[in-house]
Order: structure tokens, then sequence, then C-alpha cells
């Protein structure tokens, strides 16, 4: 059965956070169907947002620049499927520069 969840990043900045850790579940497929952020810095910044595969990292976003006050959707409305224990990670040139959730839909071959 399909769950929906949230993976959320207060004050995103130069310490990498991770947002996401895909479960191994009954699947183990997991569903990114968004993940936006928003920057509370004040000035233009860009934010980095990538998932990790074993040793296999892939940028979802990388250096995508954000405007002060503005929230993007980092993955302009692509849908990523995960695998079990995929991490997705996020970060920033900036400490507390942006505020950030993914939602993911687990177990979507339930």
């Amino acid at each position: 059965m399909a769950l929906f969840t949230n993976g959320l990043a207060a004050n995103v900045g130069t310490t990498e956070q991770t947002i996401y850790t895909a479960p191994t579940g009954a699947t183990g497929v997991h569903l990114v169907v968004g993940a936006i952020a928003t920057n509370i810095l004040g000035s233009a910044c860009p934010i980095n947002l990538k998932m990790e595969r074993g040793a296999t990292t892939i940028h979802l976003a990388y250096n995508r620049r954000v405007l002060p006050n503005d929230t993007v959707d980092l993955l302009m409305g692509t849908k990523i499927t995960l695998e079990a224990n995929d991490v997705v990670k996020i970060s920033a040139p900036v400490d507390n520069a942006f505020s950030a959730i993914l939602t993911i839909t687990e177990e979507v071959l339930g």
C-alpha cells in the first residue's frame, strides 16, 4: 500500500543535510513527487540537491540560483524513482539560506 511522507530540511546551508533516506519496505520502490525550496536568506543564492545510490551521486539541482524570498520546484515537475537505501541530500553555500520539503510516495509498486 502506497504511503505519502515528507522529508524536511530547515536552515539549509553549508553542512550537507540528508533530507530523505529511502526505506527497504515491501517493494523498496519510492517516488519523489515534489521538491521545493524557499530562499529565506534575503539575497539570491544557489542550492544543491543530489541523490546518492551506493557510490554513485546524481545531481538533481546543481547550483540552482534562487532569488530572495522565492520558492522553486527543484525537480521542475519531474518525478524521481528511488530504490531502497537511496539518500537525498541538500546544501547551499551560505548557512541558513533555505527551507526545503520533499514529498515522497513510498511503496509505489505495493
